[in-house]
């Protein structure tokens, strides 16, 4: 084929007249509030209950020696404005060694209307903010007993713990905070960070410290269950964000059997949260799952009073559509970021 035939071809693929807009982590930190990280979430939830105008497939796996990626896509239509996006998010424990964090990802959006590239940004803060304000939204439909100060117990000292910490400081009024890993140096870092804040907190000798919390909020990579009914003894919430994929667990089935278990989404939670292990091994089976958060913001169903409940986390796509989407908007109000053309 000769120049001429060619640029024939190339001429044919004529450019798009649309910029992208493009965000730093840096950006993204500026931008995402706490405020922000709430009100998305919230509303995300919202939609996800109502199952209305919702195109949200189940996460996409791929393995890797040390960790995985997940691909998580959705197209929400917003009463006529169709939002859709997609996040990239590789887990790497690996990471540790070379000073990255464990959690990697970014998130577009892209145009509905043309297909084209609208919007990309970092998503490992945004993973972070979105799973936090997760924990809280959960908290503000579940947790029942508002009469007192909370003591908040959280067991694995990484950097989603971080932002559970400031998630919830923003929705609750929380009178200490209990902390717990198996890692001495995620302790004394998590410390640290409260300290900074200025936030009352101890160290526990071991997870029977736990009995005394209101709220207990798991975050490690477990596989091995840990958490025993005893350990949570006057818990009234328990928020698992552990476990994210098959074959994690990190609360004994005793503590799910004698719970109200509300997921975030059920075949997700099936497959990979909390409940994967033991559904797999026929100690509890889905009859079990009382209902999806979404369905509660969006009221749709009402918790039963008086009893303990379990939140199973496993991080769904629409929460970090809604959260992308209200960081472009905010980007594009404050004229924050860079527009680049790839089309």
């Amino acid at each position: 084929m000769n120049e001429v035939e060619l640029k024939a071809v190339y001429d044919y693929f004529g450019s798009i007249e649309k910029e992208t807009l493009f965000l730093t982590i840096e950006d993204v930190k500026r931008l995402l509030t706490p405020q922000l990280a709430f009100s998305c979430v919230e509303k995300a939830f919202y939609y996800a209950g109502s199952k209305k105008g919702v195109q949200m497939p189940q996460k996409i796996y791929f393995s890797y020696h040390d960790g995985d990626m997940r691909v998580m896509p959705t197209v929400v239509d917003l009463g006529g404005e169709v939002i859709t996006g997609a996040k990239l998010v590789s887990i790497h424990f690996n990471n540790r060694e070379i000073g990255l964090p464990v959690v990697v990802g970014f998130f577009v959006l892209v145009d509905s209307a043309t297909g084209s590239l609208a919007f990309v940004c970092d998503a490992t803060f945004l993973t972070a903010m979105r799973t936090g304000a997760a924990s809280a939204v959960a908290f503000k439909y579940l947790f029942q007993d508002t009469r007192k100060k909370v003591k908040l117990g959280l067991i694995g000292c990484g950097a989603q713990a971080r932002t559970q910490i400031i998630m919830m400081l923003y929705i609750a009024d929380i009178s200490d905070i209990l902390i717990y890993d198996i890692s001495d140096e995620a302790v004394k870092s998590l410390g640290d960070f409260l300290s900074k804040l200025r936030v009352k907190f101890s160290v526990a000798k071991d997870l029977r410290d736990f009995s005394i919390c209101d709220v207990v909020i798991t975050l490690t990579p477990s596989t091995s269950p840990f958490l025993k009914p005893e350990h949570v003894a006057n818990a009234k919430l328990i928020n698992a964000m552990g476990a994210d994929a098959p074959g994690k667990q990190e609360l004994y089935p005793e503590i799910i059997r004698e719970s109200v278990v509300i997921v975030d989404d059920t075949e997700q939670a099936k497959h990979g949260g909390e409940i994967n292990v033991p559904l797999s091994e026929g100690l509890i089976d889905d009859s079990i799952i009382f209902a999806e958060l979404g369905e509660i913001v969006a009221g749709k169903k009402r918790v039963p009073s008086g009893g303990r409940i379990i939140f199973d986390s496993t991080g769904i796509a629409i929460l970090d559509l809604f959260v992308g989407w209200g960081l472009y908007k905010k980007a594009l109000e404050e004229k924050i970021g860079m527009k680049i053309k790839i089309h």
